[in-house]
């Protein structure tokens, strides 16, 4: 069991930091311009290889209805922290040198309609102990205040230069560790141990954006991340609690790679968040 474990947190750590996505970081089409920016989320990535089933694409085509002539400005990266989003990169090279100066060429030079931003998991994977399948207390305490001085940070420059009408809409996340609740043998005390830290990182993400103004896509409670009471039953898994169930049915997380991101359902589920908060008006 320990073994598995082992395994099974390591490849969180292996394909959250190093799977690389060709980003579109060419100006799109004429028209009006969705940019989304972010991680591996943001960039539609699963492990298939698919990179156009992501919630950016089934967001572009709902909001095509309203604005015909939307494109998709994606520059979202693989791996990508709130530490790195000024940081050039080999794997997600930019004509403007990093994420971030990116965005800010193309809310210049185009007419954006609005901005998603999905980042912080992968910071907050670097306090997680891989041996020891938990996170590390202390380095999650001072890491969180980082987290949200460095959000604070992007989201400023952004408004900065889309000016005071574009709206940007920042998210929280689901909890792919959830799946450590189908390893045989692990105690399930320790995956509800690994969920209230994701819990508190999610609660800082949705302060520090209520705090900017902008509107929080609640990717959480579309996975019923929190919801341990509920049990229902997955085929091939059994009887576990509904946070457990969506992350094996919505992603690749119970599987024997142990893959993270979500699936096509998966993503359908967060363009829902999407889409709630981006009708949402920024305060």
């Amino acid at each position: 069991m320990r073994m598995r474990s082992i395994t099974f947190v390591a490849m969180f750590g292996i394909v959250f930091g190093s799977v690389a996505v060709a980003n579109s970081s060419a100006d799109p089409a004429p028209g009006r311009t969705y940019l989304a920016l972010g991680d591996s989320l943001a960039a539609s990535y699963q492990p298939s290889g698919d990179t156009q089933s992501g919630y950016a694409e089934q967001v572009l085509q709902l909001e095509q209805v309203r604005l015909p002539d939307l494109r998709l400005a994606k520059l979202a990266c693989p791996g990508e922290r709130t530490s790195t989003m000024d940081v050039p990169k080999k794997r997600c090279p930019y004509a403007e040198g990093t994420q971030l100066a990116q965005a800010l060429a193309v809310l210049e030079r185009r007419d954006v309609a609005f901005v998603t931003l999905q980042i912080g998991s992968n910071d907050l994977f670097r306090c997680f102990g891989f041996r020891d399948v938990a996170f590390d207390q202390t380095c999650v305490d001072a890491l969180l205040p980082k987290i949200s001085a460095r959000l604070t940070s992007i989201v400023v420059t952004l408004r900065g230069a889309a000016g005071p009408d574009v709206p940007i809409v920042g998210a929280n996340y689901y909890d792919p560790l959830l799946a450590a609740w189908t390893i045989p043998g692990l105690d399930h005390d320790a995956v509800m141990a690994i969920a209230d830290v994701w819990t508190s990182f999610n609660d800082m993400l949705e302060q520090t954006y209520a705090a900017l103004g902008v509107p929080v896509a609640d990717v959480e409670a579309a996975f019923s991340t929190t919801d341990f009471d509920t049990i229902v039953h997955v085929r091939g898994v059994g009887d576990v609690p509904l946070n457990v169930a969506r992350t094996c049915q919505w992603t690749y997380a119970c599987s024997e790679s142990f893959d993270p991101h979500p699936n096509t359902i998966g993503y359908a589920a967060m363009t829902r968040a999407w889409e709630s908060a981006i009708s949402e008006p920024s305060s």
